[in-house]
């Protein structure tokens, strides 16, 4: 422990001496994890954190295996027949509609749903209430929930809003239940108004969004088992020629339904970034190795008062972990910045972008990460040249004058190898960056 120690504070001080060169090391590995922290918090907002629902992971979205929408008359169906889901909602996406009601008019996102959509995932008013079942029907009256957010920007966290009427749309809706403000809608959402579809409807247009929540103890191959046979029973009983193979029926988790599509897009674009860190690691490994072939007599001097390779390598280890501390400190920074600009330039149907808005400046998994990633890095990059030091001929090193250690010829050739070698690296580095970018964009378009 006290010998750890000691490296320590000798590390401290040796990088204390070197400025410039301490300066310039942890500049180039910020710019890298910064990179790679903004984006694996891309990555763990949308693929690996649970969906912000109560029991996420029972809730599984059910489509036609060739489409993920569904027509008026199969979700009825499938509701009154379903194998035991719990709260099976439709609703229509989200479309923009003018709100009146304030002093002026604003553009709102807004969303049908049927009843049980807010019980299905969690949505509890903090004014009011959400719809009933009489509300819920065909011709039923026109009424609204809205969003904490809508309520508090466009009418000031006025209580009164409750029972008030307001134009959507052009029509009279009141006003029945504020949701609560950790609601984050799916999809997102400003308003919502009853779905009050008609079971009698023979309409195959396939317009509406379904998701249930799985009973417990029921899995997702029993569950599609069973609604196989729903949808053969569908089939079988619609006299409506339009209604064709509509009995292949897919149930998937709503998560993967959601980033089904972008899953590997963010993974191209964290290799990218990945890549760019490797090429922050090599130029900080040569500036090691140059910096080294000046310290080659000091490392001599301690290998000849008795110190072991093995503690000369620890040293100089623990002078590369302590660049790579301070640069994971740094790019943990930089990179919550760098995310914030990053939102603006998200397409707007990117997944989950809204739970992005609210994430914790330092979200435990993403610190973890880049803690993580900046130890490897420290041994990465301070490994290589360690080694190299540390295998320097004792006699050869000493028999050099102060003045010409690490400068002669052999050492020049060294260096001169040492850059070529990086800049090829760079270069392969750099081409394997720019196709998985490509790669990115043309999955993307």
């Amino acid at each position: 422990m006290e010998s750890c120690l000691s490296d320590l504070r000798h590390s401290l001080r040796i990088l204390r001496q070197s400025p410039s060169f301490t300066i310039a090391a942890v500049a180039a590995l910020a710019v890298g994890i910064a990179a790679n922290t903004a984006i694996f918090t891309v990555v763990n907002t949308v693929i690996l954190r649970p969906l912000p629902f109560a029991d996420s992971e029972r809730i599984v979205s059910i489509a036609r295996a060739g489409g993920g929408t569904a027509a008026i008359p199969m979700f009825t169906y499938w509701e009154r027949h379903n194998p035991g889901f719990e709260d099976m909602a439709a609703y229509l996406p989200g479309s923009s509609m003018n709100l009146n009601g304030g002093d002026k008019p604003d553009v709102v996102a807004a969303t049908r749903t049927s009843r049980n959509y807010f019980r299905l995932f969690g949505a509890n008013p903090i004014l009011g209430r959400t719809f009933s079942a009489e509300e819920d029907q065909p011709g039923g009256p026109r009424v609204l929930a809205m969003s904490y957010g809508l309520w508090q920007g466009r009418f000031g966290g006025d209580p009164s809003i409750l029972h008030r009427t307001i134009r959507l749309g052009g029509a009279p809706y009141t006003v029945v239940g504020v949701l609560s403000p950790g609601f984050i809608p799916y999809p997102a959402s400003d308003v919502w108004m009853p779905l009050q579809a008609d079971p009698e409807s023979t309409d195959q247009a396939h317009v509406l969004l379904v998701c249930a929540r799985l009973p417990r103890g029921l899995g997702l191959a029993q569950a599609n088992a069973q609604m196989a046979v729903v949808g053969r029973q569908y089939v079988q009983a619609a006299s409506n020629p339009l209604v064709g193979n509509d009995d292949q029926i897919l149930v998937a988790p709503l998560q993967e339904q959601l980033t089904g599509n972008i899953r590997p897009r963010l993974l191209i674009l964290l290799g990218a970034v990945g890549l760019v860190l490797l090429i922050a690691c090599a130029n900080v490994a040569n500036l090691l190795l140059a910096r080294a072939a000046g310290r080659q007599k000091e490392i001599a001097i301690r290998a000849a008062l008795g110190a072991r390779r093995g503690r000369i390598v620890r040293q100089l280890l623990t002078e590369s972990l302590l660049l790579a501390i301070a640069g994971g400190v740094s790019g943990l920074v930089i990179g919550s910045w760098g995310l914030r600009a990053l939102l603006h330039l998200m397409p707007g149907d990117l997944p989950r972008v809204q739970e992005m808005v609210s994430i914790p400046a330092l979200d435990p998994r993403v610190a973890g990460f880049t803690v993580l990633l900046a130890a490897v890095t420290g041994v990465v990059f301070g490994l290589f040249p360690a080694l190299q030091v540390s295998r320097a001929d004792l006699a050869s090193v000493m028999k050099e004058s102060g003045g010409r250690a690490g400068s002669g010829l052999k050492h020049n050739r060294t260096r001169s190898i040492l850059v070529g070698a990086e800049v090829a690296i760079a270069v392969v580095l750099l081409c394997g960056a720019a196709l998985l970018i490509r790669s990115f964009a043309a999955m993307h378009a």
